[in-house]
């Protein structure tokens, strides 16, 4: 399973979105290799990671008075 490090840059830093980029390629890939060797397809992979993502921006667009805040502070 890939490990998911800690953010090297400040949340103000634009190097931040292209590691948050890689971290998420990467653990995105862990789970559809894992996926794929435990008999699913590509495609429905592809198209329920697509669904859970699309349902994680709606419920982060709909959360009444979210902080927008790194857990570490950074």
């Amino acid at each position: 399973m890939t490990n998911i490090s800690s953010p090297n840059y400040s949340a103000e830093d634009m190097g931040r979105s292209r590691e948050c980029e890689a971290v998420c390629n990467a653990a995105i890939n862990d789970v559809v290799r894992r996926a794929v060797a435990a008999g699913w397809r590509e495609e429905e992979i592809a198209l329920h990671l697509a669904d859970a993502a699309e349902n994680y921006v709606i419920y982060l667009a709909t959360k009444i008075k979210r902080r927008l805040l790194a857990a570490n502070n950074n």
